[in-house]
């Protein structure tokens, strides 16, 4: 009975450790902007391992309520200055908006201020549904 319980204890730790394995951080692409992540490494990352990062979407809090990548903090770009000491310092920052023109703003924002994030923003269009999904595509 004991070595059938060993057996069940080892075969468990050996799936747990499996997936911790598999869940790896993934490396972050730059992308062609300074301080941005490619939309090929951000949809890698957002589908494979989105806990490595930490996704800030910029958007007023009426659009963020319309819809978002899960688990994404809402921090509107005029925020952003004060509230930086709350960004999270123990995973790269990504700031996200439809455009990639105020999640720009938000990562010089960080820059500029000295603040100790790891930040990057998303420089492509992203389509936010309100069914809560999204689509990210290079700019044009």
């Amino acid at each position: 009975m004991k070595n059938s319980y060993l057996k069940i204890v080892l075969c468990a730790a050996t799936l747990a450790f499996a997936s911790l394995a598999a869940a790896a951080d993934i490396p972050i692409e730059a992308g062609k902007e300074k301080g941005s992540i490619s939309v090929a490494s951000f949809n890698r990352i957002v589908k494979e391992n989105p806990s490595q990062i930490a996704i800030v979407d910029v958007r007023d809090d009426r659009e963020f309520k319309k819809g978002s990548f899960p688990g994404a903090i809402n921090m509107p770009v005029g925020d952003v200055e004060k509230k930086m000491g709350e960004l999270p310092k123990d995973k790269p920052v990504v700031f996200v908006c439809p455009t990639g023109a105020r999640s720009g703003e938000a990562y010089d924002t960080v820059k500029m201020l000295g603040g100790n994030v790891n930040a990057y923003f998303v420089d492509a269009n992203i389509a936010f549904g309100s069914d809560g999904t999204q689509t990210v595509t290079e700019r044009k």
